[in-house]
């Protein structure tokens, strides 16, 4: 079979949001203490902020970060962790089952962000916390008047608003394992209530709802709640120590975001005054090796970062319903970047985060590619999720256009694992000029991964090709992601 590419400059699906290159960060681990914040390191700032992270982050414009949890959000007192630092208490965590200094709270978790360029998204508890203590944080954070806690947030040294736009009501409430577990009735309920209330001290915030990734949870969240709320969370973690397994895992997530894409399209009659609840992918990576006694401190292989851009192909295709996305998470746990006390390394993830964000466009067009497939049976998240998948391609594709509509993207990526794959590539009603940049993530099997000591193993490499037009082809090199950003005259 001819592999292809084929692109029409007159169709055009949507626009990227691009909060879709989001990030979270969780008091678990090294993610916030010895990652983004290493108090009295010869590498932080006066506050604390470790500055090579700090750079790194930046590179890839990091656009949205959550906080502060996930788990931890369940039992998280906000007001622990405000005013001078060796006044905070410490306190046990019930989440991760470890000591909490409070050391890094909000106004330190807003200073970061604005040192990044990220907006803020913060999750409140609703776990042992409750709706008074949420409304407070709003007002600590959003407050222009002469409440308490606008006065207070003044006192702490911050007498301009936060303005903070994004709020989490609950995380994950479905399952037992969090503090605060409720059925979907119960949850509704809550929800309904917190949003309703959040939106009278600030109207201009945007709520998101915890979703199951199950149709009748999310049935039940959307028609109880929908009137109030803006987004409907989704998580997915898969990957296994297989190739073919984690990488087809991208078309699981797929398929499931499209499911949930469905039930709000269903829900929607109910909430006819109100724009369509969009989909937050606000966590998501792979998570195979549960590494528990060390903290969740993946390395992740080069087949970690062709996932996660497959994913950002699927996220462009969907980015009429998926407006938002936050990788679990940025330092050390899960991390797309490890530190040690002294330096850092960038992950196969980290890459392809550097890669799309950098070198891709607004704009979607309709892509049309043909490739091979195969069927998989597979498992992933350490085994617990299985899923069945037919007609995953070997090639994937998605096209993008920069605002300005001076450039136009293809990017790809070659899933085979031995071979390179040649593909035409047609692209109607675009005049180009003659040369081309490529960017190509890749590295030397499958399998390697990127440490201390040999940081460079997958990396993005460019180079130049000319004689563009209109028809030409490509090869792509075997397990690679590519990105072709072509001028148009």
């Amino acid at each position: 079979m001819n592999y292809k590419i084929k692109v029409d400059a007159e169709r055009r699906i949507g626009e990227i949001h691009g909060n879709i290159y989001g990030h979270f960060v969780e008091h678990l681990g090294r993610c916030i203490y010895g990652g983004i914040h290493e108090e009295d390191s010869p590498l932080s700032d006066e506050r604390g902020f470790r500055k090579d992270v700090l750079e790194v982050v930046k590179n890839i414009r990091c656009p949205l970060l959550r906080w502060p949890g996930g788990n931890f959000a369940s039992n998280y007192h906000w007001e622990d962790g405000i005013g001078p630092k060796d006044e905070r208490p410490v306190r046990f965590d019930l989440a991760w089952n470890k000591e909490e200094t409070n050391r890094f709270g909000t106004d330190e978790f807003i200073e970061y962000c604005r040192a990044v360029g990220a907006e803020p998204y913060i999750c409140v508890n609703i776990g042992t916390g409750n709706l008074d203590e949420a409304i407070h944080w709003l007002e600590y954070c959003n407050s222009t008047g002469n409440s308490y806690y606008a006065k207070l947030r003044a006192k702490n040294g911050h007498p301009e608003p936060y303005r903070v736009k994004y709020w989490g009501v609950g995380n994950e409430n479905y399952g037992e394992w969090q503090v605060g577990y409720k059925s979907a009735k119960e949850y509704a309920k809550v929800l309904r209530e917190y949003a309703y209330f959040m939106k009278v001290v600030d109207p201009t915030i945007k709520i998101i709802a915890v979703g199951a990734d199950d149709p009748d949870w999310d049935l039940e969240v959307v028609k109880t709640a929908g009137k109030y709320i803006d987004y409907i969370s989704n998580h997915q973690y898969l990957g296994s120590d297989d190739y073919y397994e984690t990488v087809a895992s991208v078309y699981w997530v797929k398929k499931r975001l499209e499911v949930l894409k469905s039930v709000i399209e269903i829900a929607q009659p109910l909430m006819k005054e109100k724009e369509k609840v969009k989909i937050a992918l606000d966590e998501w990576n792979i998570w195979y090796r549960g590494n528990q006694e060390n903290d969740l401190e993946e390395n992740y292989a080069l087949k970690d970062g062709l996932f996660a851009a497959g994913i950002f192909i699927v996220l462009h295709r969907l980015c009429q319903s998926v407006t938002m996305a936050n990788l679990a998470q940025l330092v050390n746990v899960l991390g797309a970047i490890h530190t040690d006390t002294q330096r850092l390394y960038l992950t196969s993830i980290y890459r392809a985060f550097d890669l799309f964000v950098n070198h891709t466009g607004e704009i979607v067009l309709d892509t049309l590619v043909m490739s091979e497939t195969y069927n998989i049976k597979g498992k992933g998240f350490f085994g617990l999720r299985e899923f069945k998948l037919a007609n995953v391609p070997y090639l994937d594709a998605s096209a993008t256009l920069s605002r300005s509509k001076d450039k136009l993207y293809i990017a790809a990526v070659n899933y085979h694992k031995e071979e390179d794959i040649e593909c035409s590539i047609s692209l109607e009603g675009f005049s180009l000029k003659e040369e081309a940049k490529i960017y190509e993530l890749n590295g030397p099997d499958v399998m390697a991964v990127n440490d201390f000591d040999n940081p460079e193993r997958i990396s993005i490499k460019d180079k130049t090709i000319k004689n563009i037009s209109p028809g030409f082809d490509y090869v792509f090199p075997a397990h690679s992601a590519t990105i072709i950003e072509l001028k148009i005259k």
